[in-house]
């Protein structure tokens, strides 16, 4: 079956067409004024071009994700609310997940009794997977890392607020001793759930990654903050090919659903 997936970010999202055998995609620009009707315009000129009937459509979004409803999105609050009652299109089967949650189904392996996903761009999240399934807790929003609060000289902060790409490009952060204070919060957060969630494997994504001095900062307080015994059992790798990720872990959601 054709197979289309959407990686919607805060300023552009990206198309991906599994078409027999082959995978091609698209871009376009999406930002706070990317609504419902501009998602269910560009869908209805997807199958115009491509002549899709009865495809799989997957959509990933930033935000809490809750039964295939986004519930909100301060990056997209457009598409806030979104369920799959919205989408106008000729899809026979749709999901809608959190984009981390997507992330790690494409990366995830059985074997592991624990693997985290830590995307830190536009915002801060974190995905589990317990022995390659995704664990979202009991109400289905496990994994808001980002919102857990820090005291500071300045103040109290959310972690997002301290770490992330928006909140360090609105306060200026830009020199190498400010980006690696950044990282060093967020290496912070993650040894927190180190100590809580015992991993065997911690994946690292998003743009701030591409920092080496922010990648250094969130490493050296990781291996500073989290207990030696969990600690020691942990494999930290970076996520390869993170512009597709997304997109990949739709497509075996889309694969595990219709199983």
């Amino acid at each position: 079956m054709q197979t289309v997936t959407v990686d919607i970010g805060g300023t552009t999202a990206l198309f991906e067409m599994h078409l027999d055998g082959r995978v091609e995609q698209y871009k376009i620009a999406t930002g706070e004024g990317f609504n419902i009707a501009s998602l269910n315009q560009h869908l209805k000129e997807l199958e115009t071009d491509y002549g899709f009937e009865e495809y799989r459509l997957g959509i990933a979004l930033p935000g809490l994700v809750q039964d295939n409803r986004l519930l909100s999105s301060s990056s997209l609050p457009g598409l806030s609310g979104l369920t799959r009652q919205d989408i106008l299109s000729r899809a026979k089967n749709i999901i809608i997940s959190n984009d981390i949650d997507a992330g790690i189904q494409a990366i995830s392996d059985p074997k592991h009794a624990c693997e985290l996903l830590i995307m830190s761009g536009s915002g801060i999240g974190m995905s589990i997977a317990m022995n390659g399934k995704l664990f979202t807790g009991a109400s289905g929003v496990a994994g808001e890392l980002g919102h857990c609060r820090v005291m500071t000289e300045s103040g109290e902060f959310s972690l997002e607020q301290l770490a992330c790409g928006y909140s360090d490009q609105a306060r200026g952060v830009d020199a190498s001793g400010e980006l690696f204070r950044a990282g060093s919060y967020l290496g912070m957060g993650i040894a927190w759930s180190v100590n809580l969630l015992n991993p065997n494997r911690i994946w690292l994504a998003g743009s701030m990654m591409n920092s080496n001095d922010y990648y250094k900062g969130c490493i050296g307080a990781l291996k500073d903050m989290a207990l030696t015994a969990p600690w020691s059992q942990v494999k930290v790798s970076r996520v390869h090919d993170m512009e597709t990720l997304v997109c990949r872990g739709l497509k075996e959601m889309l694969t595990q659903d219709e199983s």
